[in-house]
């Protein structure tokens, strides 16, 4: 795997207009990805997991009222680009999704095939008999029979029609790919060798992916580093080595004793309480009111703090008034 940052987001900020006010839906998040790496985003439902990755991709919807940061993509901040540009060089070409429940995104009434040579067609400069061989390769990749192309998504399983999924986001060979929840509503084994594919991919193109995901036990397959959001912040970011054997941030490690494991005979934790509103999120922390380690200065919003082994945690427990680290 190569040390290239690949991308760089920083600052970044989706907020959306609602009838109650606006919805802070990605507030303030910062990263880095290095090429061939897996970033897997993890945090319970409505943290802006998918949120965070719809602006990546610039995917919005018609009520977006704050759309503002950096993302340096490969060298150059496409944040920058107008919407056509960004259509043409990045859009599927470059960066490429598959969408949550995307098993169920296909067009019932299109043959397999067409639905994947589709964007080829759209965004490469190729022939339809050079977009079906990108197809046909693809569909090797993801282990499905060619014969499946000539089928309609009603005639393939969940678990094929995911692998159709990720193979039409993998034939024009982009840098980056946004998984958002690739293994849900797929049983044990399916996901088991779902996960297998992805891995295949990443070490034999070199694909760079993030991974929008709750499981964490599944995080934990694909992943070289884990960023953990709640309430829109991003408040651990960590390669999963350090994460999995040490989470520093309290609902990090609410998260990690909610999950059961095979070698340790462990009381299973719960997180009480529910995340707050994003529309009218706590001035402080906002896992304050959850967290049970919380004392007076968390009514102040906590700064993000530098840790051993390049880790970020956004927590009061590891800094002082000077925002200076602290021994944990």
């Amino acid at each position: 795997m190569s040390n290239k940052v690949l991308l760089e987001v920083r600052n970044l900020k989706l907020h959306f207009r609602t009838r109650n006010g606006p919805v802070q839906a990605v507030d303030n998040v910062n990263f880095q990805l290095r090429e061939g790496h897996t970033l897997a985003v993890v945090g319970e439902s409505g943290c802006g997991k998918t949120s965070l990755a719809k602006a990546i991709l610039r995917l919005l919807p018609r009520n977006v009222i704050t759309y503002s940061g950096s993302i340096i993509f490969d060298g150059v901040d496409i944040m920058t680009f107008d919407d056509e540009r960004f259509r043409k060089e990045i859009r599927w070409s470059k960066i490429a999704m598959v969408p949550q429940a995307s098993m169920n995104s296909l067009n019932p009434v299109m043959r397999i095939e067409d639905q994947l040579m589709e964007p080829l067609l759209v965004h490469e400069d190729i022939s339809r008999q050079e977009a079906a061989k990108w197809v046909r390769d693809a569909f090797a990749v993801v282990g499905l029979p060619l014969d499946f192309l000539s089928r309609y998504p009603f005639e393939l399983s969940g678990g094929m029609r995911q692998r159709a999924a990720i193979a039409m986001a993998l034939a024009s060979n982009p840098k980056l790919v946004l998984l958002d929840e690739p293994s849900s509503a797929l049983d044990l084994l399916t996901q088991a060798n779902l996960m297998n594919v992805l891995k295949r991919v990443k070490q034999e193109f070199n694909t760079t992916f993030i991974m929008i995901t709750h499981d964490i036990g599944t995080a934990s397959e694909l992943a070289d580093e884990i960023a953990v959001m709640y309430a829109g912040e991003l408040v651990e970011y960590a390669s999963a080595e350090y994460f999995y054997t040490n989470a520093r941030h309290p609902y990090s490690q609410k998260l990690m004793a909610s999950v059961p494991t095979l070698r340790e005979d462990k009381e299973l934790q719960f997180i009480p309480g529910q995340p707050p509103s994003l529309i009218n999120p706590p001035m402080g922390c906002r896992f304050a009111e959850r967290c049970p380690m919380r004392y007076d200065k968390c009514a102040l919003h906590p700064p993000t703090v530098q840790l051993d082994h390049g880790r970020t945690v956004q927590c009061w427990l590891y800094a002082d008034e000077k925002g200076e680290v602290q021994h944990a």
